[in-house]
């Protein structure tokens, strides 16, 4: 498929490059040629260097400060996962020496309750008998040599009662049975170890923590405990030793949450703790690095997590966040400080830059006036032509319509006169058939005026399938037979959200470029599907396209194709592959305007030698589709003379166009309606005759006409208090019945060309409002 041209857009750019490729230029008197150095400089003065420079510099220091953060914010996560690798690594040496530390007094007490096994001990009554001697005390004070962490091994029978003890011998009378270690094993059949609340030494204040094992018979009943008394001093002597810098602390934690031990040490050990972040990471992991804002420590801190996985211990090791970032906000100062002074510098350079400009400017202004007068007036054509490309279609196309307007108004009018002045078939079959042409040529010219103005699309629900079956009719006969029309539906078709009228051109437009790009003839295939867009790979050249539900409508062609570069381009509005006066290289970028507007996207894939593929993705509608409008009524008897006086009869009419041709048509025919017409050719001779008197039923006026257009007379008419009826009856572009000033002169707008039954009853119902 082709897609568009504009000509005068080539010709600006020929200009330009042989402007910028010549090696002289020559000033107008024939004098000593200009350098291209100067040549160029006085263009870049007509283009306004100082906005330029204003531009440069301020892209300039964005880029700048966006690369300075960018750099900053770089370091910062640099910093941030260095400290974290450093406390994990650290936090894993600790959670091991922890680990080994509880494993040693854990051997100790698995060990004694191996022996127990092996010498067949199974009761409570065997196990007090056979553990209370002193022989035992020695064999426990043997055991904890070695092992600075473990002050004590501590037997308990089922009933609370201490057995024996590695500190002293004999054993006071001393009963545990009310500890939560005791009765939790006494409860609980289990092989696990079981870690203590902290208890406080009252004598000098220090903190133990039990580890202590169960001892159960062969039938699973309970025999009673052995207990280590592990002193978590021990631990805060390691952690004191490791801790992380001067603003660093190492915590020894229950999985529970409960605080065992901790380097700086703190009046909390032995409390469950609120804010326990860990508890949370430890759901997901054993370990986890996250960032705290609350707990025990003060101010935001870098925490460190690990458990241990024999027992239900977790050792934390956290930093302060602003120690962590200590290092960085100095380069982060510095970085900026530097970016700063970059940026100030790179300022006065182009201040100093655009003082030179200015500077050049006074200079040369007196020596190059005759020459900057001709290179004003090209660089002034030049930038209107810039600044009108993408609009003067637009005014073209509603300056054309205009004019074609006031044609159509004129032929159709004189039409309808010999239409309804004769019987005879042989003159009202071809006058009808040209009224025909008319209509058609009507709804051309709407077409161009939607355009102009650039309306806004109106998205209904629409049925897709409804519509290729209507467009394909429509492009059999507009194709000619050397073209096969192929479609295919998707059983189940989702409605899609667009403006129907625009999506009828669109694939017009589509199907008349596949055409072109098959002149020997071919097939041309319209396809409609559902997707969805996000389960899988996406269109490969859609930009933007949402994830969600499209309508896909895909026209397909086997024409010669588009090589890679010249596809590239397709959709850039005035780009054709068309040979002159063939295409207005506008089809493709209003297929791709109205997709993207409507929230949908276009897939072009083209190659040459196998065709062209476009892919429409249109929203799919959360609506079904209306129904289609129902057939317009069966045409109404032809109005006669008789019927046209009895319309306009005793009415009174002001016409007022500065077209004579439709003028003298309007009113030769409200005059056979029977009306009483009085014609004026502008504005200021319509005024004239209502200040001599001349008082009409109702006014009908063109807009668009020299001097004073249709809404200012309507404006003059207003201020004077004069409320006479006024129909406008324009072929103008724009839309009046959407301005405020047509709705606050009251005016009643009909398009040009309009069909004189409807003008007369618009004029007899404006007529019999007014009386």
């Amino acid at each position: 498929m082709a897609s568009g041209s504009f000509r005068p857009v080539s010709a600006s750019l020929n200009h330009r490059q042989a402007l910028l490729s010549s090696d002289r230029t020559t000033q107008p008197d024939g004098g000593m040629p200009i350098p291209p150095i100067r040549h160029w400089l006085a263009h870049l003065r007509a283009s306004r260097p100082l906005r330029v420079l204003l531009l440069i510099g301020g892209l300039s220091v964005a880029v700048l400060l966006v690369a300075t953060i960018h750099y900053i914010g770089s370091m910062r996560d640099r910093e941030l996962e260095g400290a974290e690798r450093e406390l994990s690594t650290l936090n894993l040496s600790l959670a091991e020496q922890t680990a080994s530390a509880t494993q040693s007094v854990d051997l100790v007490l698995t060990t004694i309750i191996e022996q127990l096994k092996a010498d067949g001990v199974d009761t409570p009554e065997e196990y007090v008998r056979r553990m209370g001697g002193r022989d035992t005390h020695q064999m426990l004070r043997a055991r904890i040599t070695g092992l600075p962490q473990l002050d004590a091994v501590t037997m308990i029978a089922a009933d609370g009662h201490l057995i024996n003890f590695s500190r002293y011998y004999p054993i006071p009378a001393v009963n545990v049975s009310d500890r939560d270690y005791f009765a939790y094993l006494r409860d609980h059949d289990t092989t696990d170890p079981y870690i203590s609340e902290p208890v406080q030494n009252r004598g000098n204040g220090s903190w133990t923590v039990y580890l202590a094992r169960r001892i159960s018979g062969r039938d699973g009943r309970f025999v009673g405990l052995v207990l280590g008394a592990i002193e978590l001093s021990y631990f805060q002597r390691i952690y004191q030793a490791l801790q992380p810098d001067g603003d660093g602390s190492i915590s020894l934690w229950r999985r529970d949450g409960l605080l065992l031990a901790r380097h700086p040490v703190l009046p909390d050990i032995g409390r469950p703790l609120g804010q326990r972040q860990f508890l949370k990471v430890l759901e997901r992991s054993r370990s986890g690095v996250y960032l705290s804002t609350g707990g025990l420590n003060d101010g935001a801190r870098l925490v460190a997590t690990q458990a241990l996985a024999d027992y239900p211990l977790v050792v934390n090791v956290t930093r302060k966040l602003d120690a962590v970032l200590k290092e960085w906000r100095i380069q982060a100062w510095t970085i900026g400080a530097a970016g700063t002074v970059g940026v100030a510098a790179l300022l006065l350079s182009l201040w100093a830059l655009a003082r030179q400009f200015s500077a050049y400017e006074a200079a040369t202004r007196a020596m190059d006036a005759a020459r900057r007068a001709v290179e004003g007036r090209e660089q002034a054509e030049h930038a209107l032509r810039q600044s009108q490309k993408m609009e003067a279609i637009g005014q073209l196309t509603g300056g054309v319509a205009h004019d074609f307007n006031n044609l159509l108004q004129a032929i159709g009018i004189n039409l309808h006169v010999i239409d309804s002045r004769t019987d005879d078939e042989r003159i009202s079959g071809p006058a009808r058939l040209a009224l025909q042409a008319v209509e058609r040529g009507a709804t051309l010219t709407q077409h161009l005026l939607a355009f102009s103005r650039r309306q806004q699309l109106r998205p209904v629900p629409v049925d897709v399938a409804t519509l290729v079956e209507r467009t394909s009719r429509l492009l059999g006969r507009t194709l000619g037979q050397s073209v096969r029309i192929e479609t295919e539906v998707a059983p189940g078709l989702w409605p899609a959200m667009i403006d129907p009228t625009q999506l009828e051109m669109a694939v017009l437009n589509l199907a008349l470029n596949a055409r072109d790009a098959m002149p020997g003839g071919g097939t041309l295939w319209i396809l409609a599907g559902n997707r969805t867009v996000g389960a899988g790979p996406l269109p490969m050249q859609v930009e933007g396209l949402d994830a969600g539900d499209y309508v896909v409508l895909r026209v397909r062609d086997t024409g010669t194709g588009m090589p890679a570069d010249v596809a590239a381009r397709a959709f850039e509005p005035f780009f054709t592959t068309k040979e002159v006066g063939r295409g207005t290289g506008l089809g493709l970028s209003m297929v791709h305007g109205l997709a993207t507007q409507s929230g949908g996207g276009v897939e072009l894939d083209s190659r040459p030698g196998l065709g062209t593929t476009v892919t429409l993705y249109l929203p799919r509608a959360l609506q079904e589709a209306d129904a289609p409008a129902a057939p317009p009524p069966p045409p109404v008897a032809k109005e006669t003379a008789g019927d046209a006086v009895a319309m306009g009869a005793g009415c009174a009419v002001l016409l007022v166009d500065d077209e004579e041709l439709v003028r003298s048509a309007t009113a030769g025919y409200l005059e056979q309606a029977g009306f009483a017409v009085r014609e004026a050719a502008d504005a200021a001779a319509a005024l004239s005759l209502l200040d001599h008197g001349f008082r009409p039923d109702v006014i009908v006026t063109d807009h668009m006409m020299p001097g004073m257009t249709g809404l200012d007379m309507a404006r003059t008419l207003r201020a004077r208090h004069d409320e006479t009826p006024i129909l406008m009856v324009t072929g103008y572009a724009e839309d009046l019945t959407s301005t405020a000033a047509a709705q606050e002169v009251a005016l009643t707008v009909l398009s040009k060309p309009v069909e004189p039954s409807r003008l007369v009853r618009s004029i007899r119902d404006m007529a019999a409002v007014e009386g």
